[in-house]
């Protein structure tokens, strides 16, 4: 029988359009979604957060926030009104970097994203998105090794 936190994930993917990217993309999603506690995941189906994959990008992960009409990367992908925080994944990338770096830098953003969600004034340096990512596994069977608290 599947978890709570399973099926939440197959939501997010599915809500994201994940079921039309590659494979190795598709895996990485999955792979770092599913050590997210329901809660976390729960966070994730925010109207203010929205996901694109773009074939090419700057970056192969990458958390914009706070999204207005006046930025650039707004009037590049034109992301839906309410949007407020877009996260942007390089297809491109995860078919040629390596996966644990990959996995690395969608903990790291989507810890921006879960702790700016929370708490939009919130300081979201790398260290603080962190913590929001430790605080939102799992536990230590979901967690993934080296980012433990």
């Amino acid at each position: 029988m599947a978890s709570a936190e399973d099926t939440y994930v197959d939501c997010r993917m599915q809500e994201w359009g994940m079921n039309d990217c590659s494979p190795r993309l598709q895996a990485c999603v999955r792979k770092v979604l599913g050590e997210l506690s329901a809660d976390a995941l729960l966070i994730l189906r925010d109207s203010r957060f929205e996901v694109t994959v773009q074939p090419e990008a700057d970056h192969s992960v990458w958390a914009y926030f706070p999204i207005h009409r006046n930025r650039m990367i707004s009037r590049k992908l034109e992301p839906r009104p309410e949007t407020r925080v877009l996260l942007v994944l390089g297809q491109g990338h995860f078919e040629r970097d390596i996966s644990k770096t990959l996995e690395e830098y969608l903990r790291n953003h989507l810890g921006h994203v879960l702790l700016y969600l929370r708490e939009p004034r919130a300081n979201n340096d790398c260290v603080a998105a962190m913590k929001e990512w430790r605080r939102s596994a799992r536990g230590e069977e979901g967690t993934a090794e080296g980012v433990k608290g």
